[in-house]
């Protein structure tokens, strides 16, 4: 039989493995959790001195981590309520952590530092959701053609 030695062509390579992708809902998920992680941790280190110098490693921690979170968000999809999650969820955890506890203690003291916090935070998240934004809709505009 001529044909009898081939494989037929429906069979799959037996030698390749699947890749296996998790799902982008987990992995927002995932992202939106640390991102309170790291609002957390980044609250607790910001009255840091060195010597009598105040150091707000929090807030330098928030202009490296916040955008990064954003970009991890972001890829994979065009909605910008997605790439948008990680930033809100910081912004709420902040939100909550100026709330006085019931012994009156706040965390998030309204100073200089706070006030570092929150544009360091923001603003490079927020340029990189713009630029996500700009090339979704760029995306969006040549699938239309």
């Amino acid at each position: 039989m001529p044909g009898a030695s081939e494989a037929p062509e429906s069979e799959p390579d037996r030698g390749v493995r699947p890749v296996v992708v998790l799902p982008s809902a987990v992995e927002v998920l995932a992202l939106v959790a640390l991102s309170v992680l790291v609002a957390v941790l980044e609250v607790l280190y910001l009255p840091v001195h060195v010597g009598a110098v105040a150091v707000p490693v929090g807030a330098l921690a928030a202009a490296v981590t916040n955008p990064v979170l954003v970009w991890a968000a972001a890829e994979g999809t065009d909605r910008t309520l997605v790439a948008a999650a990680p930033l809100g969820a910081w912004l709420l955890t902040l939100g909550v952590l100026v709330v006085p506890g019931p012994g009156g203690d706040v965390l998030l003291v309204g100073d200089w530092r706070a006030l570092a916090l929150i544009v360091l935070g923001v603003v490079p998240a927020t340029l990189v959701l713009g630029g996500h934004v700009g090339t979704s809709a760029v995306r969006r505009a040549q699938l239309r053609r």
